[in-house]
């Protein structure tokens, strides 16, 4: 999985746990079910230790009973040391002025 996707999945679920903060449900209903079940699934295909390590404690305030804004808090966090890592796939630098495969204007330096 790439860093895009996981990314995408990620502001999939920090919206789920928005949308279940404002919602008027209990903690037993099954929304945290269904939320533990993406963290663990996100966490197992992070792409760096330390925000699989974030997730897992997302999960673990999730676990513990915490409000959904603790749990949000815990995913804003990852989201932050996610775009603080940069992407990590580059992509080839572009032709330049002086690129190799440029050359020169068959009509410079030619007056009319």
């Amino acid at each position: 999985m790439g860093r895009l996707e996981f990314k995408e999945r990620l502001e999939q679920l920090i919206g789920r746990v928005e949308a279940w903060s404002y919602a008027d449900t209990e903690a037993g209903a099954g929304q945290p079910t269904e939320l533990a079940r993406a963290l663990k699934s996100l966490a197992s295909i992070a792409p760096t230790p330390a925000l699989a390590t974030g997730l897992r404690q997302a999960q673990d305030a999730l676990d513990d009973g915490l409000s959904a804004e603790v749990v949000a808090a815990a995913l804003y966090r990852v989201r932050a040391e996610l775009e603080a890592e940069g992407p990590q796939e580059s992509l080839p630098p572009s032709p330049g002025r002086r690129s190799p495969n440029r050359g020169r204007s068959p009509n410079r330096g030619r007056s009319p």
